[in-house]
């Protein structure tokens, strides 16, 4: 049985976002290993869980809600694949890579990888939004405009993530994502 062009670039897709979850869950495992000398906080956590809907929301979007009709071709690959380097970078800096018999303190580490982190998730909203567009073009001829709009308030409010330290101002902006992101979910799914 041979597989199709789709079905051998979706399997590519998919070992990739495998290999984002398994970062995540390794990094996750390594904090929950050292819990002794970790000073836990939310906001990295909940940051990692946004990543963490967005990688699997992605894999399923992809997997299962694609019209095969035109969409895949070499422009869309090559993006789409520079879409995945980006996820990939922002999985990689969720969370810390090892933990010191110093310890780490997770709200500090937060704090000094914020602009590294929501830089990079809203150069992956700017590229899924990009790779949006040229789907609808393809497929629908038309463009969703109410979700450009969307998309470009939430790349204004992760810019804002990456531009300030102020707690208040994250805790209110990853706790609306996150409510957003679940919202999407579940709307696109009823």
């Amino acid at each position: 049985c041979l597989m199709s062009k789709d079905d051998i670039v979706i399997t590519l897709f998919t070992i990739v976002y495998g290999l984002m979850l398994t970062d995540l869950f390794l990094s996750l495992h390594k904090l929950i290993r050292n819990k002794n000398v970790v000073k836990w906080h939310w906001l990295p956590l909940l940051s990692s869980w946004y990543l963490f809907l967005i990688i699997l929301k992605n894999w399923w979007d992809l997997a299962f809600f694609q019209n095969t009709a035109g969409w895949m071709n070499i422009y869309f690959f090559i993006v789409y694949g520079h879409l995945l380097v980006l996820i990939f970078l922002t999985v990689s800096s969720a969370l810390p890579d090892k933990v010191t018999q110093d310890g780490i303190d997770l709200k500090e580490y937060y704090f000094s990888n914020n602009a590294y982190f929501w830089g990079l998730m809203s150069s992956v909203v700017f590229t899924s939004l990009a790779i949006g567009i040229f789907k609808q073009l393809v497929i629908l001829d038309s463009i969703n405009i109410s979700n450009i709009l969307g998309n470009c308030i939430l790349i204004f409010l992760l810019i804002t993530l990456a531009a300030t330290k102020k707690y208040w101002i994250h805790s209110t902006i990853v706790s609306l994502i996150i409510i957003l992101v679940i919202l999407e979910i579940v709307i696109k799914n009823i």
